[in-house]
């Protein structure tokens, strides 16, 4: 789904040219960034039943203070194993849009799951796909806050209660599905305000899709 997908056409890749052909170290490096979260245990997939395939993918990733001294995990995963530009640029993206609204602050809380990656294949888009998963995401976090579900995750985040979904909406149509299923929107911020390789993320992105949002749903 990352491949044939989100690389392809998230707004964010498309700026950072993560879906040119020969910028396949930068889809590597992603796909280790997923890989890592993933062992989280809070990450949700869907699959066709006919055909045994990955259709629709949400890479979820409890987030929360790291001890003194140590970077947060986007950014420890940046400086320790991204050496592409591409990812580099996205990556920055995202620590950068999560880090003009300190939402440990604004909600009081100090742990929270973020939703990192969402994912459906062209082929079965307008099925609800990433509703669906956007919805069980919130339904996971909530139980985890409750204490229900602990087995299933990372033995060492079995102690975490995260308390809320963060997300960054980069498109016109996730920011309409977060709208419908209740997140808060804490920030927009316009395309027009980030380059890479001599561009404005704007001249790169589909005119359909002008800001990112940084938005929250807190139980």
């Amino acid at each position: 789904v990352l491949d044939d997908s989100f690389f392809l056409n998230e707004s964010v890749c498309v700026a950072c040219e993560i879906n040119v052909a020969e910028n396949a170290q930068a889809r590597r490096e992603l796909r280790e960034l997923s890989k890592i979260t993933a062992l989280d245990g809070v990450s949700l997939l869907v699959k066709e039943v006919e055909s045994n395939r990955v259709v629709a993918v949400a890479f979820n990733k409890i987030q929360f203070s790291p001890p003194p001294g140590e970077d947060h995990f986007f950014l420890k995963f940046l400086n320790e194993s991204v050496k592409s530009p591409q990812a580099q640029c996205l990556m920055n993206f995202m620590i950068g849009m999560d880090e003009r609204i300190d939402v440990c602050d604004m909600y009081n809380m100090d742990c929270f799951l973020e939703l990192m990656f969402l994912s459906t294949l062209p082929s079965h888009e307008r099925l609800g796909l990433g509703r669906s998963l956007s919805e069980f995401t919130i339904q996971l976090t909530k139980e985890l806050s409750e204490g229900k579900g602990l087995e299933d995750i990372n033995e060492e985040l079995r102690s975490k209660r995260p308390v809320a979904v963060t997300a960054l909406w980069t498109s016109s149509f996730s920011q309409k599905l977060g709208k419908a299923i209740g997140f808060k929107v804490l920030n927009s911020v316009p395309y027009t305000e980030f380059t890479f390789n001599g561009k404005r993320f704007d001249e790169r992105i589909n005119p359909l899709h002008k800001f990112c949002e940084h938005v929250i749903y807190k139980f």
